[in-house]
């Protein structure tokens, strides 16, 4: 039978979480998140689901076929204006603007001999390798396989691939919804570059 609850707790790296049912019993259930209807988007904390229990052999309870509930009332569309200035805008324009300036620092530097022309290739490499890194992660979140962790993720960003893990986020939209996972890929940006400019300015 289909009840309703609560998502109580979702740990998105690791894909499972706990549903507390309205009814009260039992207090929370146990679900993956390939018991989640996906239709393009991932659970998330607070939100109401539908969803069916089981016992299992352990005694613990699971949900499947989970899904979220629907809306009383469909939100009105943002007006132009609005999407205009939203925070994906945002964040798009200020990762365009990031790498044009990343690349005039990389062509000045290479210009009057701060770095070697074939330094050009390194961030392309990191780039695609790290652009490489997020798809996999995000096929292995919809699949409920192992993750990738994160730390590996920014280190890659930090050794010079952030402008394809930006690119990722922008086109694969995996990664650019967690504040916090935000705040550290911009950290790892602003290092690298200041790595950089440290770098350029020893050669003078």
């Amino acid at each position: 039978m289909e009840r309703l609850g609560k998502v109580s707790e979702w740990n998105d790296d690791r894909g499972f979480g706990f549903i507390a049912p309205l009814d009260g019993e039992p207090a929370r259930v146990f679900f993956h998140v390939r018991d989640y209807r996906l239709d393009g988007r991932r659970p998330e904390a607070g939100e109401l689901v539908k969803f069916a229990a089981q016992r299992q052999a352990d005694g613990k309870w699971r949900a499947h076929a989970v899904r979220r509930a629907a809306s009383a009332t469909r939100p009105a569309k943002p007006s132009a204006l609005a999407r205009t200035a939203s925070p994906r805008h945002a964040s798009w324009l200020t990762g365009a603007v990031a790498i044009a300036a990343y690349a005039l620092l990389v062509a000045w530097a290479i210009d009057n001999g701060r770095i070697p022309f074939e330094a050009v290739f390194v961030p392309l490499i990191l780039s695609a390798i790290t652009f490489v890194a997020y798809a996999l992660d995000k096929h292995a979140a919809q699949t409920g396989r192992w993750r990738t962790p994160e730390s590996t993720l920014h280190l890659l960003e930090l050794a010079g691939g952030w402008p394809g893990a930006w690119i990722a986020q922008q086109t694969l939209r995996h990664k650019s919804r967690k504040p916090g996972y935000r705040v550290v890929f911009w950290t790892m940006v602003f290092l690298h570059g200041i790595a950089l400019i440290a770098w350029c300015w020893t050669r003078s």
